[in-house]
């Protein structure tokens, strides 16, 4: 794996700095090169988004939270492989990874149709102050974000999968994550594209009513035995196979920690709080998220 664009030690790439003339404020992101044909923006303003240059064109995947970040990206793409952009595919309906697809509102965009129900919630949102400051608690740039959004159906909806460039792009839906989660595999390159089956280095969200662990669980073992890896996560840096299988052992611990812990009679609450839960695989956080209660009660209530 090999990061390009960096300038001395500093790890993150400011694209649109004050030497091209441009606003210091403008996105910044990490380009990490996975392989030759596919290259993902390392964003830390919502998801991630990868690009896989197909021969016929560039096939984006995910549109993360800002459409300047996607447009910015999609256009360096389009510079370093030369080709045209191709379409869009979005692993799942959660707004920190399509709130920027207007930066591709002249393309197919390809998704999950289990996640039509969330897609029709999204778009009939009224976006009121107290709808908008709840976003915020979670993503800080989401009312700077929002104005520019232009959120629109997909246009082409799969079931339990497709295949594009020749079969070279294997998408799948597994579920997991959220009923629609889906993901790209590139076999030949042992690369995954997983969307937020994959939160790298930072305390995983499971808190959806969709929530199915074990699918999540068994979707990560399929990706181990394809070894070795390379792996996109929906947040976080690009990991390795070893790293892969870390995060899921925990996930198995946490939710045998839960479910032992429901059946000697602990409530909810006692659960959240408890010392037993497995230590977590990602740093040291100064304060526990508030959506973290959520994730705990899906394993609570589904045990």
């Amino acid at each position: 794996m090999r990061c390009f664009a960096r300038c001395a030690a500093v790890s993150l790439v400011v694209v649109g700095s004050v030497l091209a003339g441009e606003a210091a404020e403008q996105p910044a992101y990490e380009l990490v090169e996975v392989s030759e044909t596919v290259v993902m923006a390392f964003n830390t303003n919502g998801s991630n988004i990868a690009c896989v240059a197909l021969d016929e064109g560039l096939l984006f995947v995910d549109a993360s939270l800002s459409t300047r970040v996607a447009e910015r990206f999609r256009r360096d793409m389009e510079a370093r492989f030369s080709r045209p952009s191709l379409a869009l595919l979005l692993t799942h309906a959660h707004l920190d990874h399509i709130l920027g697809m207007g930066a591709f509102s002249d393309l197919s965009v390809y998704a999950a149709e289990a996640g039509r129900p969330r897609w029709e919630q999204v778009l009939a949102i009224e976006w009121d102050e107290q709808k908008i400051a709840g976003l915020a608690a979670v993503f800080p740039t989401f009312p700077d974000e929002l104005p520019s959004a232009k959120l629109r159906m997909p246009t082409e909806w799969f079931k339990d999968g497709l295949e594009l460039g020749g079969g070279r792009v294997v998408v799948r839906r597994t579920g997991g994550h959220t009923v629609d989660s889906s993901s790209v595999v590139l076999a030949g390159e042992r690369a995954v594209i997983a969307g937020d089956l994959v939160q790298a280095r930072r305390r995983p969200y499971f808190g959806e009513p969709d929530t199915d662990m074990q699918v999540w669980i068994e979707t990560l073992k399929a990706w181990q035995r394809m070894a070795p890896i390379e792996v996109c996560p929906g947040h976080g840096p690009v990991i390795d196979g070893d790293e892969l299988a870390v995060m899921g052992s925990w996930f198995e611990a946490v939710s045998q920690a839960v479910a032992e812990l429901k059946a000697g009679g602990a409530t909810l609450d006692e659960v959240i709080a408890s010392d037993a839960l497995p230590a977590g695989y990602w740093p040291a956080e100064p304060t526990m998220p508030g959506w973290w209660p959520y994730c705990v009660k899906r394993l609570y209530e589904a045990t």
